[in-house]
């Protein structure tokens, strides 16, 4: 492909996709680079869709999020065979062709093809054969609803709130993943008083796209019985490690599929990143204090909420933490500067939160019948699973396109 049509097609308005229904990652052989080029060009920015080249000598992958994509080549030949002795595993794979070459037609239904398309097809053919795959993956996986629980001032309290209501939905019987989204200063760990870590949530990121089941097991930490945590990685600052909105989703995912309650730490807010974690939310919980800079800096972030990221009143919570009538904030008066009818309350118990943090145990722990643990309890009938609903397409659609 010349240098003239690579800017030719970058130039070109890419076609709305429709979504996929999960994340995949597309493995290309294309020894002759014929397809390559293009699907580098109008894909790479696909937040669903991760692209990586492998050679004939690769090893083959297999698994639920993974697609391999065959463009017809003869030194493909020993491809050919191994794909068609292995044709009982479980393996999406596209082949790309000659429709008139009927023996290859049938090679490729030997290979166990979800798709058969003519090598000049429009890449619109591919993407239905990829939105065909990722709906037959999401419909055979249960998605665990996810909660997100963030600051609306910084210290309001949202690792503490994540972490005892983790705990919550735990003895409600779920399985519950804490996932700490705080790259570099995340402190979800030391509120559970874990210090053998298996593995870091930037690890977890950069490895998203080859990640199974299996590896996840080996990332998360034990926190409670019933009850895991991935924590933030310990790096250096001058760490500069990048990690992507696409890896995010595809960890979401697989973590989704595992448990049955994901609740995410990200108290220090939101970056574009981690925009697929507040797009999969269904209900984000904002942590405040009655205050006046507290309730400005929340009202701040609500608008990036509803404004930017497109997300209706119905997905948010307002959490009023240590909450005391006697104090000038009123209820009545955060309702009425924030628009959101739906606020629960944390009783003020500051000594109890303190030694709870200092000592790395949750409230129950401490104390089973406190004020604090029939609050938490009562969250988390207030929350209710992820409805599915968005009002318009949000910030992370409209920045990534898929």
């Amino acid at each position: 492909m010349t240098d003239a049509k690579i800017v030719e097609l970058e130039r070109e308005s890419m076609q709305i996709l429709p979504a996929l229904s999960c994340p995949l990652q597309l493995n290309v052989m294309d020894p002759d680079e014929q397809l390559w080029p293009l699907l580098k060009i109008k894909l790479h920015n696909s937040s669903q869709l991760q692209l990586k080249k492998l050679s004939d000598q690769d090893f083959l992958p297999k698994g639920d999020r993974q697609v391999l994509l065959l463009v017809d080549h003869p030194v493909m030949a020993p491809v050919y065979d191994e794909l068609e002795r292995k044709a009982g595993e479980s393996r999406h794979l596209i082949f790309m062709g000659n429709p008139a070459n009927t023996a290859l037609v049938r090679r490729a239904m030997r290979m166990g093809a979800a798709d058969f398309l003519p090598q000049d097809s429009d890449l619109t053919e591919l993407w239905s054969a990829l939105v065909r795959i990722s709906a037959s993956v999401s419909a055979s996986v249960r998605l665990a609803p996810v909660t997100v629980v963030v600051n609306g001032k910084s210290g309001s309290g949202a690792s503490f709130v994540c972490a005892n209501l983790g705990h919550a939905f735990q003895a409600e019987h779920e399985k519950v993943l804490l996932l700490d989204a705080n790259r570099h200063y995340g402190s979800l760990a030391d509120y559970l008083n874990i210090r053998e870590r298996q593995g870091g949530f930037t690890d977890a990121l950069l490895k998203s796209g080859e990640m199974d089941a299996m590896a996840l097991t080996g990332m998360v930490s034990k926190a409670r019985d019933g009850m895991d945590v991935l924590p933030a990685s310990v790096a250096p600052l001058h760490d500069e490690s990048t990690v992507t909105a696409r890896q995010c989703a595809q960890l979401l995912h697989l973590v989704r599929g595992q448990y049955q309650r994901v609740v995410i730490d990200m108290s220090r807010g939101p970056e574009t990143w981690s925009l697929p974690l507040l797009e999969n939310a269904g209900q984000v919980v904002v942590v405040m204090q009655q205050s006046l800079s507290a309730l400005r800096e929340t009202i701040f972030l609500l608008r990036q909420l509803r404004h930017e990221l497109g997300m209706g009143k119905d997905r948010i919570l307002l959490l009023v933490n240590r909450y005391d009538k006697k104090k000038d904030v009123s209820l009545q008066e955060i309702e009425k500067a924030t628009e959101i009818k739906n606020i629960a309350t944390l009783p003020n118990d500051f000594a109890m939160a303190e030694t709870c943090t200092d000592l790395g145990r949750l409230v129950a722990e401490e104390k089973r019948n406190h004020k604090l643990v029939s609050a938490f309890n009562a969250l988390t009938k207030a929350l209710q699973p992820e409805s599915g609903k968005h009002d318009k397409p949000g910030l992370f659609k409209r920045l990534f396109g898929n």
